[in-house]
């Protein structure tokens, strides 16, 4: 499952620029009939095709069976199921946030805490927290505080 995320919906910046300057001078030399600088801005569009490409694939976010992966470029941001330790939903206009604190495997358990915060839109809802519910859920359950009663424990 993936969707769209980070600003302007998920299009990347940088690549649409560069495919809109070299579309711009590539119809300037098509227009000055500038013929053989012609395949040079052909190949630019192709690379700045595979830059946008790339871009916007890395851009989205992932659930995968395995875990969660935020931003492909940044593996700090891709945590694997059994390593989430709790969850919080928070309500959004147009969708969830979702909070998973995590421990790092190379630190101890008291040090190596961290959180990952996933907006996840209303039109992924549902499938987001089904997976959720498969993956972490069993492993929730059966771990609140058990209800002690303190007078018969001091009475004893």
């Amino acid at each position: 499952m993936s969707w769209r995320a980070g600003k302007m919906g998920g299009y990347p910046l940088f690549a649409t620029v560069f495919l809109l300057l070299i579309g711009a001078l590539g119809i300037t030399a098509l227009v000055l009939n500038d013929v053989s600088r012609f395949p040079t801005f052909v190949c630019y569009v192709w690379i700045g095709c595979m830059w946008f490409i790339a871009s916007y694939l890395a851009s989205k976010h992932y659930i995968t069976d395995y875990g969660i992966v935020k931003n492909i470029n940044e593996p700090s941001q891709t945590i694997p199921w059994f390593q989430v330790l709790d969850q919080v939903e928070k309500e959004q206009k147009g969708g969830i946030e979702y909070s998973f604190s995590y421990s790092e495997l190379d630190k101890s358990l008291t040090e190596g805490f961290k959180q990952l915060k996933i907006y996840v839109p209303d039109s992924k809802r549902k499938r987001f927290e089904k997976i959720v519910s498969l993956k972490l859920k069993n492993r929730f359950e059966g771990q609140e505080l058990p209800d002690i009663d303190l007078k018969n424990l001091q009475n004893e």
